[in-house]
């Protein structure tokens, strides 16, 4: 695994980053509300590094981390944390609670992307879910799934989508992550009908579906991620409840900080905090079902292996919840939420599911680049 380094500071190093002045700079600025915003930009940053282009990260916390494992040379650069919290298993009630504060973070990371722009020569912005992060001056796309987000309130749900779009609009384009065809969608009506500005750039994901055989075998994979308190809410849950349950076990805690401890063997379960793309491809092959929150990314994941699976989303997260009832329903997984969970009664359901269907990645490949390379070209024509 990679060492740990230390983000930078925006001023004081943005000369470093100037050291190669023939070469475009494409800002690329992941959303720390857990991991999935971070892992569905690795595939992206490999292309803009295969076409010749110097990638500067921005960001903060675990999902920044988990950038700087996986690219350990690209400069890194700290931007205004969000910190959002789910303590209760209302959404609306937690977003309310916080709606000042997630208000002030997006005006302070919109001042911090002009000074980067404006010191560091920066020719283009890849944002996701980061909505200050874009400049009006260089082609800025935002990445993002949730085009038509989940309201449980009817009332509210015209103000806040008008709300989300407006957003959206700020940017020159909207990268979806997914399928343009609504039948075979993953996001569902979270991403159809689409902004004019949208553009549908296929299922990504940073791990590899088909790798070697294992010298381990796990009857499940417990994979961690998202927001606290609730991921190590979770955790305490599996921890309790696994060794009612034959078999070997594997978990996953999902803290990228923590890369560089050793795994722990608790009676039938091994526990590590966190694996690289690599690591975890040979544990998802590994496994033969995985336990894991029903994030977008991390369903993105699970797909490319075709695994069952048993999800549970987090709670206060109506998105989360919305795609584990899709896929529930159509006998592809099994879902629960985290206060009814029962590993000996629910993951032998999990287990008789269908399971999920299987994408290769070169699928979604085509779309990628077609779509990177008009980002290229607008750049090229604007500098």
């Amino acid at each position: 695994m990679a060492n740990k380094k230390a983000t930078t500071e925006i001023i004081p190093t943005l000369a470093e980053a100037t050291a190669f002045p023939k070469k475009k700079r494409i800002l690329v600025t992941p959303l720390d509300w857990g991991l999935g915003h971070a892992t569905r930009c690795v595939p992206i940053i490999r292309e803009l590094l295969d076409q010749g282009f110097e990638v500067l990260l921005a960001g903060n916390g675990q999902s920044l981390r988990l950038l700087e494992l996986e690219f350990p040379n690209l400069p890194t650069y700290a931007l205004p944390a969000y910190h959002v919290r789910y303590p209760t298993d209302s959404m609306v009630r937690n977003i309310a609670l916080q709606l000042p504060h997630l208000v002030r973070v997006m005006a302070q990371e919109h001042q911090a992307v002009r000074r980067l722009v404006k010191e560091g020569s920066i020719h283009g912005i890849i944002s996701d879910n980061r909505y200050g992060c874009f400049h009006t001056g260089i082609p800025s796309v935002l990445i993002s799934h949730q085009v038509n987000p989940i309201v449980p309130i009817h009332l509210l749900r015209p103000g806040l989508h008008g709300f989300i779009h407006m957003l959206i609009d700020r940017f020159d384009e909207c990268w979806i992550p997914d399928w343009p065809t609504p039948s075979t969608s993953l996001a569902g009506t979270l991403a159809h009908p689409p902004r004019p500005n949208c553009r549908f750039i296929g299922p990504l994901s940073r791990l590899e579906g088909s790798v070697g055989a294992s010298n381990s075998h796990y009857r499940a994979l417990f994979l961690l991620s998202g927001p606290e308190p609730q991921r190590t809410r979770l955790e305490e849950i599996l921890r309790h409840q696994v060794a009612a349950l034959p078999g070997d076990f594997l978990l996953v805690q999902g803290l990228p900080y923590q890369a560089d401890q050793a795994a722990t063997q608790i009676g039938n379960l091994t526990i590590i905090p966190y694996l690289n793309a690599p690591e975890l491809s040979a544990a998802i092959t590994a496994s033969d079902t995985i336990l894991c929150r029903a994030g977008y990314s991390t369903i993105m994941d699970l797909v490319f292996f075709g695994k069952r699976a048993l999800f549970v989303p987090t709670p206060g997260q109506t998105e989360q919840e919305y795609l584990a009832e899709q896929l529930h329903a159509k006998g592809l997984a099994f879902a629960t939420n985290q206060q009814e969970l029962d590993l000996v009664q629910m993951l032998p359901a999990a287990e008789a599911t269908q399971g999920l269907p299987r994408y290769a990645p070169l699928q979604g490949q085509d779309l990628l680049r077609q779509t990177i390379a008009g980002f290229v070209e607008r750049i090229r024509m604007e500098h």
